[in-house]
């Protein structure tokens, strides 16, 4: 997708080509300096909760599979829109290094099919550390096959608030003990702004806020109130689109770590809509 004289291309080239718009859509100084490689700017914009770590799973998920899809994009033979859907993950959070610096994600994509992608991306600080890692495979629609799967839209699109995913995850209904809970979400287009423009559905990263805000539930109950956990290996898998209108309900319970040598507990949280898994992910964590 570069110019015949190898120029980088950013934002204004590869935007028309992605799912997803601001304020979803937050990097800085998107470049693409060759097909299937990007990097940016990545902001800190949600709370961390009782992570242990200077951005939460979720931020740097949604971060990490945007530049991910954006490196896809330049790959992609058909210069037309295409819905780059997260549909399967495996990622990393690392220990914090120092104080928050200015982070830069990066991320070499491919497409491995017709309607397939897959991406490796990066997040380190300003120091070269790393803070976060990301596999990523994406289901890639064209922009008619994404609307005959949608239906009709169930709710305009949201113009308020200006960053919607500055604010905690709206569970409500909380039931919890030391091991587990449960919350009911319901999802708002406010929730869903950039993503996707005239279909307003349920990021995946929304989804894990409200998995990771269910579980600080868990662990205050469990450790108190002071208590924070550090993460490790994480994977999730996102079936289904809850659309603008659908009510979800959040579980979390205990897990097998599958790297007990490095965080000797794990758990899982799942988001359903009905009988419909939307999302879950496992993940291993320590207490700190």
């Amino acid at each position: 997708m570069t110019s015949v004289d190898g120029t980088s291309v950013g934002y204004d080239e590869i935007g028309p080509r992605i799912c997803v718009t601001p304020p979803y859509y937050a990097l800085d100084a998107l470049t693409s300096p060759a097909p299937g490689l990007t990097s940016a700017t990545v902001p800190v914009q949600s709370p961390t909760g009782r992570h242990a770590t200077h951005i939460n799973i979720a931020e740097a998920g949604r971060h990490l599979a945007i530049l991910g899809l954006c490196a896809a994009a330049t790959t992609n033979p058909s210069t037309k829109r295409h819905y780059y859907l997260a549909h399967r993950g495996v990622g990393r959070m690392y220990p914090v290094t120092g104080s928050l610096t200015a982070l830069t994600g990066t991320a070499s994509a491919r497409m491995t099919g017709r309607n397939r992608a897959e991406a490796q991306t990066e997040l380190r600080d300003a120091h070269g550390n790393l803070v976060a890692r990301l596999d990523v495979e994406y289901l890639v629609m064209s922009v008619p096959v994404f609307r005959r799967m949608m239906g009709p839209a169930r709710a305009p699109d949201a113009t308020e608030p200006a960053n919607p995913y500055s604010l905690p995850a709206p569970l409500v209904d909380v039931s919890t003990d030391a091991r587990s809970a449960a919350a009911k979400l319901a999802v708002e287009a406010a929730m869903c702004r950039g993503h996707f423009d005239g279909y307003p559905a349920l990021p995946v990263s929304v989804a894990g806020y409200a998995a990771f805000a269910l579980f600080d539930h868990v662990l205050e109950a469990a450790a108190g109130p002071d208590a924070r956990w550090q993460p490790g290996l994480f994977r999730l898998r996102a079936d289904n689109l809850a659309a603008a209108g659908e009510h979800c309900t959040v579980e979390v319970e205990p897990s097998d770590p599958a790297e007990p040598a490095a965080h000797a507990q794990a758990f899982t949280g799942t988001i359903r809509s009905g009988d419909r898994e939307i999302f879950s992910i496992d993940v291993d964590y320590t207490v700190v």
